[in-house]
């Protein structure tokens, strides 16, 4: 006896979304995870394309950012990195259908094609949307099969956050930060590469201006804690945080270093806004009512990134003008680079040189 053709294509299909789970599971770059999941649900579903969501929930709105779009032009599929989720847009009546479900779908007509969405996560708690467009109506238990590869999605994306995120901010950890920083500098020379060679510019490299480190440090946050205790001090970790992911952009890589420093990296931005960029953040602080503590400021050093120079040295210039925001009134913005134009960044004592060897050996070694 023969399985009929249409029960072996259904089987090739399942054993496809079955390799694109396992190979799922070995991703552990953020990006790539967000990919992969899209590129697995086109090829299942046959899509024409997909738009990945995330989703906030702030009563009584329930919002979505796009993360990313993949296309398909009948052969292969193509991912476009938005890199954002943080332009909140409020959902249609499909997407708000899916996501007041456990796991749940909804689908409609949308002219000759069918929309189908996808929620990612339990009951009220959704984190990702899915939204794909199809020529054909999928069978029920091939979306059924598609909810218990989303599940999948799911946990690798805890895993993810597990190993990768501070536990209090959720910014990025720092044992995150040297694959960061080897790969912000591979840019920032792709970008120096790209300004001084215009005609051989590669297409996916299109940026010309330069990368930057920023170090932040919050003024005085022995005394908030002494004063009012670690419940608040972590309150005003968390606000700061949050203002972080405000002030800069989705892309921008943010750091929680341990204690009350920050860490910053910024691609692209111009020599001319660098500063004002940093400054804007400085701000935000400053004029931020923290629960019981009330006003807090925040010291801010940065660098341009060199890519002839080491990570050592790129960190601990860095550090030189963080060290000169703290000890010339604090609360304020200086660039490595502009300190020395201007004559203003002294040669460190011995015990402050030792300092930052310190901290360099701390992260480097």
């Amino acid at each position: 006896m023969h399985a009929s053709p249409q029960a072996s294509s259904s089987s090739g299909k399942l054993f496809d979304l079955l390799a694109g789970a396992e190979k799922l599971s070995r991703t552990r770059d953020l990006r790539a995870i967000y990919r992969s999941a899209a590129e697995t649900a086109m090829r299942y579903l046959e899509g024409t394309y997909c738009l990945l969501f995330a989703v906030r929930f702030t009563p009584p709105d329930l919002t979505v950012g796009l993360l990313g779009c993949c296309v398909s032009d009948g052969t292969d599929t193509y991912w476009d990195d938005v890199c954002d989720g943080h332009s909140w847009l409020p959902v249609d009546p499909l997407l708000a259908n899916c996501l007041h479900t456990d796991f749940g779908h909804a689908i409609a007509r949308d002219g000759e094609s069918w929309r189908i969405a996808f929620a990612v996560g339990a009951l009220g708690q959704a984190r990702w949307a899915l939204e794909l467009h199809s020529a054909h109506k999928p069978e029920t238990r091939a979306l059924q099969a598609m909810g218990l590869f989303l599940r999948c999605f799911e946990n690798q994306h805890h895993a993810w956050e597990y190993a990768n995120l501070d536990t209090l901010t959720r910014l990025l950890n720092r044992k995150t930060f040297d694959d960061d920083f080897e790969r912000l500098i591979a840019a920032a020379e792709l970008a120096e590469k790209a300004r001084l060679e215009p005609e051989r510019r590669d297409v996916e490299h299109t940026f010309t201006q330069p990368c930057w480190l920023g170090v932040v440090d919050i003024d005085h946050f022995k005394k908030i804690n002494d004063n009012f205790g670690h419940l608040f001090g972590d309150e005003v970790l968390l606000r700061v945080a949050d203002l972080m992911r405000q002030s800069f952009r989705s892309h921008d890589k943010l750091f929680r270093f341990g204690g009350e420093e920050f860490v910053v990296m910024l691609r692209n931005v111009s020599e001319d806004n660098v500063n004002s960029i940093f400054d804007r953040f400085r701000q935000a602080v400053e004029e931020h009512d923290f629960p019981r503590v009330g006003q807090v400021r925040c010291s801010v050093g940065f660098s341009r990134i060199d890519p002839r120079l080491s990570p050592a040295e790129l960190l601990g210039r860095a550090d030189e003008a963080l060290y000169y925001s703290k000890e010339h009134g604090r609360n304020q913005v200086n660039g490595f680079d502009e300190l020395i134009m201007r004559g203003q960044l002294r040669v460190t004592t011995p015990a402050g040189q030792a300092q930052i060897q310190s901290d360099i050996d701390e992260i480097f070694l």
